[in-house]
């Protein structure tokens, strides 16, 4: 049994933060400068200033995400015989005979990397398909690739 295993990338939320408490620090010392509390070796932060909080809303939204994602640890097995979904709290593993079809493709207004940005995986007995988007998996080329045998096996089996 041929399996890889594929983790969810933590790198954007990083990003977020990083980008949106530089952003607030650097608006919060313009800020002070304007209103020359700085030179007083003083800098007052104003939590009622819209931008402050909303900067602030931000940083605190990506942290709790970072937090959540990291604590959940999300996966995807992709093997010759299904495909396994695992967080620190559950799993989910789809088999060969269980799943109807692999749809690849994207929506044009998502482009991710130049990776598919959704694919769909349609479940015996389920209403809607499952929706992965390899776009937040670390090996997203890799991911396709295996996601790609797998509808050919699929494919293959149903004609």
């Amino acid at each position: 049994m041929n399996a890889e295993r594929f983790t969810v990338r933590l790198e954007a939320y990083w990003q977020s933060i990083a980008i949106y408490a530089v952003t607030l620090i650097v608006y919060v010392m313009g800020q002070a400068l304007w209103n020359s509390t700085l030179q007083q070796g003083l800098v007052s932060v104003v939590l009622t200033d819209p931008i402050v909080a909303l900067l602030g809303t931000f940083v605190l939204v990506s942290v709790i995400a970072v937090v959540v994602n990291t604590v959940t640890k999300r996966s995807i097995i992709v093997s010759d015989n299904g495909i396994t979904y695992i967080s620190r709290f559950h799993e989910r593993t789809f088999h060969m005979h269980e799943i109807e079809r692999i749809m690849m493709g994207g929506e044009r207004r998502t482009r991710v990397r130049g990776v598919f940005s959704v694919v769909r995986i349609y479940i015996k007995g389920r209403r809607r398909p499952l929706r992965v988007r390899p776009g937040l998996y670390d090996n997203d080329t890799q991911l396709i690739d295996r996601l790609m045998k797998l509808r050919a096996q699929v494919a293959g089996r149903t004609v």
